[in-house]
């Protein structure tokens, strides 16, 4: 259903939009929304895309290959083995058919097969309970709450922090492929 692809910066007028907008701020950024010029976006993406090597970019495309999302891995950490996932749908007309599932699960691949990660990170806004279910069910546990750590329309709330550690995400993989065998 969808396929992660490295950045592209034919697409970045896409991400620029995305980055603009007003709802997916809400839900992704703790600080308010603010619009920001396409020139310090572009060099804020290139230097996150060609200098920084505790991030990677990807893409998510769908089964028809459009760009409907993006996917921040970000704080790499090669000496504790552990990083931090965020994916965003940002084509709307996506949202809640099973595309952030998949690419939340591709991504988790992608850190523990190729990254060689110990450990893989995510968080939610405590108000975003589409995004905390759908976390939990994939396998991640829920291990803090940092307390009143946003303001968002006029009053403050938690964000709640998920970790998946390489055993879980074995078993995760093994329940999943004794699923997909059973129902061959």
């Amino acid at each position: 259903m969808v396929e992660l692809k490295a950045f592209d910066f034919k697409n970045v007028q896409t991400h620029f939009k995305w980055n603009n907008d007003e709802e997916l701020n809400f839900y992704d950024s703790d600080y308010p929304h603010q619009v920001e010029s396409f020139e310090s976006f572009l060099h804020r993406v290139k230097n996150e895309v060609r200098e920084n090597p505790s991030t990677e970019l990807l893409e998510i495309h769908s089964d028809n290959n459009e760009l409907i999302g993006v996917i921040d891995i970000h704080d790499i950490d090669q000496y504790n083995l552990r990083c931090t996932l965020e994916c965003t749908i940002g084509n709307k007309m996506y949202w809640r058919q099973g595309y952030g599932r998949e690419a939340m699960v591709k991504s988790l691949n992608y850190c523990f097969e190729t990254l060689k990660m110990n450990k893989v990170i995510t968080a939610a806004f405590d108000f975003n309970e589409p995004w905390i279910s759908l976390v939990e069910k994939i396998g991640f546990k829920k291990e803090g709450v940092l307390r009143q750590h946003t303001f968002k329309k006029d009053r403050f709330h938690d964000k709640l922090l998920f970790g998946m550690i390489r055993s879980e995400y074995n078993e995760v993989m093994k329940a999943n492929y004794e699923k997909q065998a059973m129902i061959s």
